[in-house]
């Protein structure tokens, strides 16, 4: 649009909505005939501008003149209006559609894979990427010549008279054409010649561009998890140049670009999970892998829609279970699981008893992860199932491992280092920022990140610089007075809450984009702390430092995070480190275990208390204290301090203020200063022998993944309920992020339309005929004795009505997805649904209460219609 209105410049406008003279500005637009681009725009336009939409002008005074609000503005014919959108999938009413021409100018894979890929050659092999460019002028200049050629040798035919063979203008000027037209066919030949090897090595850097590509849709799609989760295309180019710079150089081109796409792929991971929570960091690495595997056909489009649905077909197979222990749904998913390429073997050996007791085996072993799958050969790699493969059986028969079976594909498939989330780093973030860019604190409950930010603030030097507010109501016009003292003064301004403050939002991102580089001080920093709320500016999302603040996910990952804050200065200022040392790891530990505690529901803690950073910071102080002040170890208060004051002040219920005191008693023991003590009957967790900070950090960085119950004194058993939910968990935020659209090529997508047909084609063939209610009624007249016969009739009504919008869905979606009507939002999530195999919203406001996964469901309702029909049939 700027490029089309580039020759005059002062003939085009960009506005906002936010802005506070937008009136004006396009007041001014239409009286004097400029261009204007309306940018960031929701699904909801003003009225305002419906007479400008609709053109609504009459003649007043002699000219055209047009209404806009109470003025009378004069209607210039040069007047033209853009208006854009950021919203990814905007539904806009018909009302407004008809108003306007809907144009979709959203990026696609391969047009991000060409950006991308100039991108990369033009800093590589910038003296490549510049004769490109010169011969893409030459070739055009060329082009022009010829047709210049062909215009005048025609002009010249249709206005000579008389015979053309004496005109010698004519003449000459055929020989001249024809002798620049085979020097200009020479030349086009050479550039294309040119071209030719120049593209031949522009491929070399193909795989790069393409993972930057893919990658970028996987983080886009992240927006449908959390409204907080926004990414700008801008952003992500930015870091895409940053890794080509920073990444080491290599003279082997194809070396060159593997660690390019290595080295984006981690640092894209570690800048987009310093935004993410806990519980969406090791989705978005499965994300990442499956994205990536999609795009090179290591991963086959059935096996990541098994993954995220199981068996979605409602025909799998009508052989009984085998055994025993397995259920009905486990057994319909290891149909449709062994229909998959180099997966036939695994229905044949759970259905033969030679395999039983090695089933058996798979089915009790603790992990499963490591543990060979029965029925495939270990040592024939042909028919040992594929990473993936393992990955799908686990999900089918031991969903409760599925999240260290995650673990063990995401690592063996791109790296350790994308299971290990990184700790917050404040510091990194604040280098990422600029005072144009604010830094955005995403708050979880019991997060408060102000104790972090006051100590980072300390440590740059503008503690005293630093002014925070609390938002609310009237709070507004005093943030907005603080910011604009703090761009010219240099300062840092902290405004927190930012989600109670939805009707001051559209001025927050006015301010923000209002922020230039020339006017604002180099030392200011504009800091934001916000639960996720979907009224938050997209645009200061997009352009923002994201970070979460809340508690690691993980018992490692949990100690971890406090061994990241410290130095060696906290250990060496004691009179005795040694024991410092000791008790410190003891309490740091119990931090760890009362947190994570939690996810284990009432067997864990009767009530969810939000133990946080606060209390540990306060206990290290306190036994750094505690000390420094006696000569013996005072355990009596050190345990009263944290188990009474400091976390125990959080607790309110008698059995949880007991069992708190209980497990205190393990870690703040005199046995803690003996050397091997440990913390579980195994002796796996344990203090580490004296030593340096940095071994006890080496320490934490070797304990296990996943942590055991033992260690928080609970039986095995206790995980498995936690397991599951956190498993199921996961695969519903996937589901939502892939029913976005995975960003792969066109046949990936036709062939999940293709299924998707081919599934609503199944479920309408077993569908029944409606029940006739007329007839019903006759046989099964209402009587006094008979009160079942109201009964049949008003469930054969509501049977009616569920099976009718079943079809008629049904039958709508078959036509959208072949192009005859058009994909209406109803439509799109009955899409949605049936492809993670699920039952669809649509259906469910007409259906009873369910909670079956798709296929059970159909069967299940299947059933119930025939019961219905043999009661019919035969009373």
């Amino acid at each position: 649009i700027v490029g089309t209105h580039a020759s005059d410049k002062d003939a085009f406008l960009t506005i906002k909505p936010s802005q506070s003279n937008f009136i004006r500005l396009l007041e001014t637009a239409i009286q004097f005939g400029k261009a204007v681009l309306l940018e960031n725009i929701g699904e909801t336009i003003d009225t305002i501008l419906e007479p400008v939409l609709l053109k609504q002008t009459y003649k007043s005074g002699g000219s055209m003149v047009v209404n806009l609000g109470d003025n009378t503005v004069e209607w210039s014919p040069d007047f033209k209006l853009y208006i854009t959108t950021k919203l990814p999938n905007p539904h806009y009413p018909p009302e407004v559609s008809t108003k306007v021409a809907l144009v979709n100018f959203t990026i696609t894979l391969d047009g991000l894979q060409d950006q991308l890929l100039g991108i990369t050659v033009e800093k590589e092999r910038p003296e490549l990427e510049e004769q490109r460019q010169k011969l893409v002028l030459q070739n055009a200049k060329y082009k022009n010549q010829l047709k210049e050629l062909e215009d005048t040798i025609l002009h010249l035919l249709s206005s000579s008279q008389g015979d053309i063979l004496e005109d010698e203008t004519m003449i000459e000027t055929l020989s001249k054409s024809k002798q620049t037209s085979n020097e200009v066919s020479d030349a086009l030949k050479a550039a294309e010649a040119t071209e030719k090897r120049i593209n031949e090595t522009r491929v070399k850097y193909q795989p790069v561009a393409a993972t930057g590509a893919v990658l970028f849709f996987a983080v886009a799609d992240l927006r449908n998890v959390e409204p907080m989760y926004q990414y700008s295309l801008q952003w992500f180019v930015n870091l895409y140049l940053v890794t080509i710079k920073t990444t080491p150089p290599d003279k082997d081109v194809a070396k060159r670009v593997q660690l390019l796409g290595d080295e984006f792929t981690f640092v894209l991971y570690r800048n987009v999970c310093r935004s993410l929570f806990e519980k969406d960091k090791l989705m978005y690495s499965l994300l990442c892998v499956l994205r990536l595997g999609l795009h090179d056909g290591s991963v086959a489009d059935e096996q990541v829609r098994f993954l995220l649905s199981g068996g979605v077909g409602v025909v799998t197979g009508n052989a009984k279970k085998p055994v025993e222990w397995m259920t009905d749904r486990m057994w319909q998913d290891v149909q449709a699981l062994s229909q998959h390429e180099g997966m036939s073997c695994l229905q044949q050996s759970l259905s033969s008893s030679e395999d039983t007791n090695a089933w058996m085996e798979f089915m009790d072993v603790a992990d499963p992860v490591d543990q060979r799958v029965p029925g495939f050969l270990a040592t024939d790699k042909d028919q040992s199932p594929s990473l993936l493969q393992r990955l799908l059986i686990i999900k089918t028969l031991r969903p409760e491992a599925l999240i260290p079976g995650v673990r063990e594909f995401v690592s063996k498939a791109i790296g350790q280092r994308f299971v290990d989330p990184p700790p917050l780093d404040i510091q990194a973030a604040f280098d990422d920022s600029s005072p144009t860019t604010p830094l955005i604190f995403v708050l979880s409950p019991g997060a408060d990140p102000m104790v972090a930010l006051l100590n980072f603030a300390e440590s740059c030097g503008m503690a005293s610089k630093i002014q925070s507010l609390s938002l609310g109501q009237g709070q507004g016009p005093l943030a907005e007075q603080m910011i604009e003292n703090a761009i010219d003064g240099g300062s840092w301004v902290v405004l927190q809450n930012c989600h109670l403050a939805a009707s001051w939002m559209p001025s927050l991102e006015r301010i923000v984009e209002g922020i230039s580089e020339e006017r604002a001080h180099p030392n200011f920093r504009l800091w934001l702390t916000s639960y996720p709320a979907a009224h938050f500016p997209v645009a200061v999302l997009q352009d923002g430092v994201k970070m979460t603040n809340e508690a690691p996910k993980g018992l490692r990952a949990n100690m971890t995070g406090v061994y990241h804050d410290l130095d060696d200065s906290y250990f060496e200022d004691s009179k005795d480190p040694s024991k410092l040392k000791r008790l410190h790891f003891s309490l740091a530990f119990f931090h760890a275990v009362v947190q994570e505690r939690r996810k284990f529901g009432p067997l864990g803690w009767n009530i969810l208390y939000e133990f946080n950073l606060s209390d540990l910071r306060i206990c290290q102080q306190q036994l750094k204290m505690f000390l420094e002040g006696y000569d013996d170890v005072p355990f009596k208060a050190l345990r009263y301090t944290a188990g009474e004051t400091n976390y125990g002040g959080r607790v309110t219920e008698d059995f949880d203020r007991r069992l708190l005191a209980t497990i205190l008693l393990k870690f703040y023991t005199p046995d803690a200063l003996v050397e091997g003590y440990s913390f579980s009957p195994s002796g796996m967790y344990r203090i580490p022998n004296d030593g340096t900070l940095q071994d006890h950090k080496d320490y934490i960085a070797n304990l296990p993944m996943q942590e055991r119950p033992e260690v928080f004194g609970l039986h095995e058993n206790a995980n498995i309920t936690f397991a599951r939910q956190e498993s199921a968990q996961l695969i519903t935020t996937l589901q939502s992020v892939s029913s976005a659209g995975q960003g792969g090529s066109s046949g990936q997508s036709s062939n999940a339309e293709e299924s998707l047909v081919t599934l609503c084609q199944e479920i309408l063939s077993q569908l029944p005929p409606l029940f006739d209610i007329d007839a019903a009624e006759k046989a099964y007249p209402t009587s006094y004795e008979q009160s079942l016969n109201t009964v049949l009739t008003q469930e054969l009504q509501r049977m009616n009505n569920l099976v009718k919008v079943v079809k008629t869905s049904l039958q709508s979606l078959t036509k959208a997805v072949k192009g005859l009507v058009v994909m209406s939002s109803d439509l799109e999530q009955l899409a949605a649904s049936l492809s993670v195999g699920s039952i669809p919203s649509l259906w469910a406001a007409k259906s009873y209460p369910s909670l079956k996964p798709l296929s059970s469901y159909v069967k299940d309702l299947i059933e119930r219609l025939k019961f219905f029909q043999t009661w019919l049939e035969n009373g």
